[in-house]
């Protein structure tokens, strides 16, 4: 299951910061929902989004 961290969290040694992404199990996931860690996204959701370039008037 992939969630979305909503606060900071150590997962398997790795300190990761709220925003990032992590692949858990069933039993993992819902005991960082159950404790508002982390929310369940969408595996599409959690595909890293490309940057738009932004272009700057002439």
């Amino acid at each position: 299951m992939t969630l979305e961290l909503m606060k900071p969290h150590t997962h398997a040694g790795v300190r990761y910061a709220p925003g990032a992404y992590l692949d858990v199990d069933e039993a993992t996931a819902r005991w960082l929902i159950d404790h508002a860690v982390a929310q369940e996204v969408a595996v599409a959701d959690a595909a890293p989004k490309l940057a738009t370039p932004v272009r700057k008037g002439d």
